[in-house]
């Protein structure tokens, strides 16, 4: 992706080139035109990013704690460049759509899996009942976000003084991150004896699989989108924005996990259910040029699984098998700055 600054660059040196007088000198203004004006922005967003999902197996194996495992993918720092179109017509109708894209710069995936006390009396754990018996760390070296945003609303109110506006909208949301986990940490083991190879893990200092992809995690969120905005002149060349959109989502998450020879590769797991989320923008937009504009503000993008939760395992020998979601969250935020040009 080209960094920021080279698209702020070429912006500024085709609204440089362009002028209205020149544009209508070889092209004849149309008689007449429902728009009313159009907004191009180009922006970036320097956003942390984090996963936490857990699922309870227990119903499937009793050795099994409640939750039986929960992954957490955090510090997930990504730079999204996001491009931005909105069309106002004359009838205060107006369409908006954004693409973003990032590639994640790094982070870290715990892995925590968690006994039963039966399962621990079993397993010969050096820890009694119910608890913890692995955690591992795994470094994240990639892998990439992009989203598609559109949106129809209409300006439902405006301030005296031409000092701003109320509008509302409804739209969809497409939303994927991709995560690749490498190496693997072993932080905490309570049964590196245990019996069953599928609960030993190695003694607590062990590192493996350097540089090795460990697990590959794609999360997909699909959502409708209904809120509202604001913009309000605090002088003639300030204003103030704020745009929050309530999500009404669907999950697909799929994980692989490329070590373990019991499992499917295409995926291994997969999480699937409805839930509620937000995407909120808040922004300082100072006139810098004639038509032309600095934002700078802090975005929230947030949803998390409340019904209809499913984990579900896909086995090497084509088994599968089903247990309930106890927790899935993705929430990514941080400080925004842009370009935004009227015409």
């Amino acid at each position: 992706m080209m960094p920021l600054r080279c698209l702020l660059c070429a912006i500024c040196a085709c609204l440089a080139w362009y002028s209205p007088d020149s544009a209508g000198a070889e092209v004849p203004g149309a008689p007449s035109s429902s728009i009313a004006q159009v907004d191009l922005k180009i922006s970036e967003w320097f956003s942390q990013g984090e996963t936490i999902w857990s699922h309870n197996a227990s119903g499937l194996d009793a050795n099994l704690g409640n939750p039986s495992s929960k992954l957490k993918y955090k510090d997930t720092g990504t730079n999204v460049t996001e491009i931005t179109g909105k069309v106002q017509l004359k009838n205060k109708i107006f369409f908006r759509g954004a693409f973003g894209y990032g590639a994640i710069g790094g982070g870290r995936l715990t892995d925590d899996d968690f006994l039963s006390a039966q399962g621990a009396a079993s397993q010969g754990a050096t820890v009694s009942g119910e608890h913890r018996f692995s955690r591992t760390y795994s470094d994240i070296g990639g892998d990439n976000l992009w989203y598609l945003n559109g949106d129809v609303g209409v300006t439902a109110h405006t301030f005296q003084d031409n000092k701003g506006s109320l509008g509302v909208f409804a739209g969809l949301q497409y939303w994927r991150e991709r995560h690749v986990a490498t190496g693997v940490t072993q932080a905490e083991c309570t049964t590196a004896s245990s019996p069953s190879s599928e609960f030993r893990c190695s003694p607590a200092g062990t590192v493996g699989f350097r540089n090795q992809a460990v697990i590959t995690n794609t999360t997909t969120w699909f959502s409708g989108r209904v809120g509202g905005e604001l913009e309000y002149k605090i002088d003639p060349r300030v204003s103030v924005e704020a745009k929050v959109a309530m999500l009404l989502s669907y999950l697909n998450n799929e994980d692989v996990h490329h070590l373990r020879t019991d499992l499917a590769q295409d995926p291994s797991f997969r999480m699937t259910g409805l839930g509620i989320g937000t995407n909120s923008d808040f922004n300082l937009r100072v006139k810098i040029w004639e038509r032309l504009y600095l934002t700078g503000g802090y975005r929230i993008w947030w949803n998390r699984v409340l019904v209809n939760d499913q984990w579900k395992l896909y086995g090497s020998d084509g088994s599968t098998a089903t247990a309930p979601l106890t927790q899935f969250q993705t929430l990514r935020h941080g400080p925004t700055v842009g370009l935004t040009y009227t015409f």
